[in-house]
């Protein structure tokens, strides 16, 4: 019984610290979605040059991936973290240092690389140890780490605004500092034992295709949504950062809600209704014709990724046991990639 008690709350433990990694993680990303695409449209760079430059990094996320999380199997989370976020955090930082478009390429490779790793080992951290019942756990720690996008989204518009945009590069590595004190701080164990097996290979398939649906969708209403509200809207950068906050706001909310009543019955569902709230959140986006429109669409993407989150990763917990547990969650992230390349 002690013992069962202890194993609960560790598992809880986890739960919110990698939450909590992936607040800051989330926030860092979201700062980077915002500056980049400002930052080359500002230099003139073209959307399919930008395109072309998510692009390589997300093929070389997509490879070693899965390597990552065979590793993270086998060692544990803590040294691959600490690897990804002094990468991710310097790469970002220089990229708005420079106006070369060869520097430019080279940094986005190991920024998405590294930024495409980093959010997996928290994932597979994070949800490591849930099994039973696991929707409850899955949307605590979504809520809990997409927070992070609300801020990351929402304050780079603002800050430009008031400081310029070269100076918001700089809060990069600040973020990224206040991430690896907290990864340094951790003294638990993460290493588990496993053997080579491709048993895991069969679960991987629907959720990889359901979550890039989802992200394909979420990516391509981050890109070309900046910049046509940019160009053709002439919205003020902290507007457009309201309009993308807002979308991950209704995705924090509604994953937490959902899952309060999610159970392995209901969820049944909620994939239909992901995919039909989706659809018609990007019918809003293509014919709407004001602001109101805009942020109904953004809360509509929203709200159909948390169906999808909670189904994507309360499926991975109750059928992939804890030694793969890497290796499928590095696997399935590559919807983040896969989601990526068909958004852009």
């Amino acid at each position: 019984m002690k013992r069962a008690v202890m194993k609960k709350s560790i598992t809880k433990n986890r739960v919110v610290f990698g939450g909590t990694l992936g607040f800051f993680k989330s926030m860092l990303t979201g700062f980077s979605m915002m500056l980049l695409p400002m930052y080359f449209s500002m230099m003139n760079i073209s959307l399919i040059s930008y395109a072309l430059l998510l692009t390589i990094g997300d093929l070389v996320a997509f490879l070693i991936k899965p390597v990552i999380g065979y590793f993270t199997d086998r060692h544990g989370e803590k040294k691959f973290l600490v690897g990804g976020i002094i990468l991710y955090t310097f790469s970002l930082f220089l990229i708005g240092q420079t106006t070369s478009l060869f520097n430019i390429a080279m940094l986005q490779v190991i920024a998405g690389v590294s930024s495409a790793f980093l959010l997996s080992i928290i994932i597979i951290f994070a949800l490591r140890n849930v099994q039973k019942n696991p929707d409850k756990k899955v949307g605590l720690f979504g809520a809990i780490q997409s927070a992070g996008w609300i801020f990351g989204l929402l304050l780079p518009g603002f800050l430009i605004d008031k400081l310029g945009i070269g100076a918001v590069f700089y809060l990069c590595p600040v973020i990224g500092i206040v991430l690896g004190l907290l990864v340094l701080n951790v003294k638990t164990k993460f290493k588990t034992r496993t053997r080579p097996s491709l048993s895991f290979v069969k679960k991987i398939p629907l959720p990889l295709i359901y979550k890039t649906i989802d992200m394909a969708v979420f990516n391509a209403f981050l890109i070309f949504f900046i910049r046509y509200a940019l160009k053709t809207l002439s919205l003020s950068k902290s507007m457009i950062s309201m309009i993308v906050a807002f979308e991950c706001l209704v995705f924090v909310l509604s994953e937490y809600g959902l899952s309060r009543i999610s159970n392995q019955q209901r969820r049944r569902n909620w994939i239909p209704l992901g995919m039909l709230i989706h659809a018609i959140g990007i019918a809003v986006m293509l014919f709407g014709t004001n602001l109101a429109h805009y942020f109904a669409a953004a809360g509509l993407i929203g709200f159909a990724g948390a169906f999808i989150d909670i189904w994507v990763f309360s499926y991975i917990s109750e059928n992939v046991s804890i030694k793969n547990k890497g290796k499928v969650i590095g696997t399935v992230d590559w919807s983040r990639e896969l989601g990526t390349i068909f958004g852009a």
